[in-house]
């Protein structure tokens, strides 16, 4: 596991300012959080139980006994901007907490039914209304959260050239996706794989999501390979594809396509420009090419505490939203054949004010391996 490197003092009280300014935009009077990567945002702590309440004067934190101390360890530079409850039932402190009157409370998108009915039937004086308050502010990276996405990106990369050499024709789709988290397991830089790795051969790559399995990769098969791990709790996420041996014309006719569409999309992703507009910059490529029916997914998302961070979708299907600096989003177009072969290549991009910064080092090229 590796060392957590702890947020400056600054920037952890900047990010209580945002969600207090975010829950007064949204006219909620307080927050309350059972998400781990929203409470991991906001106050540093990544343990567990937990809940968080948030009001415009107020952070609380409950968690047991247990993990109190674990909890004032990690939360250290919010000392006197957090407390810590060990209480043993949360929703009955805040209710205690809470003003008597009528509030307009926030609560996660990601709360379950049964959860949200329970806590409404405790807090009854007061209206839960499911918000984006800690999600929206999360879009938005700080400098040293995207140094700890490109950490992690680079991280994830050494773990993808370090399989290569040991990936050969015979094996299975498992067994190299075996040989990724035996990579990951041995490497005390990453917490954890951000996703289980994809591996897939062949028609298998028509399933965009694929779950290795037992066939047998052949010489001259096309594979695709999706990693991705969490270093410091910030994930990583890449594709590349890789024969085992010689490509056909087709592939590498087929990769070239998907490869452009990438780079234009990526070139043109900057300040001010809609999820939309960069969609169809790389959707405009492959339709041209005659495969738009094949290309049957968004072309990017959000990317951060988790792999696929709230923030947004680079997605016709998605509401329109304009890029900013600070965002960070994977940039992954596909062209899947039927039955043949399918090619996606995904890269991390971060907005900046000049424009964008492609954090993946690792060639986008169609990887031959000299068997």
């Amino acid at each position: 596991m590796s060392n957590h490197l702890s947020f400056s003092t600054l920037e952890m009280v900047d990010r209580l300012k945002l969600i207090r300014q975010r829950m007064t935009d949204l006219r909620r009077d307080a927050l309350i959080t059972t998400n781990a990567a929203n409470i991991r945002y906001a106050t540093g702590f990544r343990g567990e139980p937990r809940t968080l309440l948030i009001t415009q004067k107020e952070a609380i934190l409950f968690t047991s006994f247990r993990s109190s101390s674990w909890a004032e360890a990690q939360t250290t530079q919010l000392d006197s901007f957090l407390e810590i409850s060990t209480e043993a039932d949360p929703l009955s402190s805040i209710q205690k907490r809470l003003s008597k009157c009528p509030l307009a409370l926030g609560v996660d998108h990601t709360i379950s039914h049964n959860d949200l009915l329970k806590w409404r039937s405790q807090l009854t004086l007061h209206a839960l209304r499911p918000a984006s308050v800690i999600e929206e502010t999360r879009k938005i990276k700080s400098p040293a959260e995207i140094a700890l996405l490109q950490k992690s990106q680079q991280i994830n990369e050494q773990v993808f050239q370090a399989i290569l050499p040991k990936t050969h024709p015979g094996m299975t789709e498992r067994a190299i996706q075996g040989l990724i988290l035996a990579e990951m397991a041995a490497n005390e830089d990453i917490d954890r794989y951000s996703f289980m790795p994809i591996v897939a051969v062949g028609p298998n790559c028509w399933e965009i999501h694929h779950l290795p399995d037992n066939t047998i990769i052949k010489y001259n098969d096309l594979l695709l390979i999706d990693l991705g791990v969490i270093h410091q709790g910030y994930a990583s996420d890449m594709t590349r594809m890789v024969c085992l041996g010689q490509a056909s014309h087709e592939m590498q006719e087929i990769h070239e396509i998907v490869r452009t569409a990438k780079q234009a999309a990526s070139e043109a992703m900057s300040p001010g420009k809609s999820n939309h507009e960069i969609d169809k910059v790389a959707r405009n490529i492959i339709e041209a090419s005659g495969h738009g029916k094949t290309f049957t997914h968004g072309l990017g998302h959000s990317i951060g505490l988790e792999t696929h961070d709230p923030g947004l979708n680079l997605s016709p299907r998605a509401p329109e939203t304009t890029l900013a600096a600070g965002m960070a989003l994977t940039v992954e177009p596909g062209i899947y054949l039927e039955g043949r072969f399918g090619v996606r290549i995904e890269d991390i991009v971060v907005i900046n004010d000049e424009g964008n910064q492609n954090i993946t080092a690792q060639t986008s090229s169609l990887i031959e391996l000299d068997l």
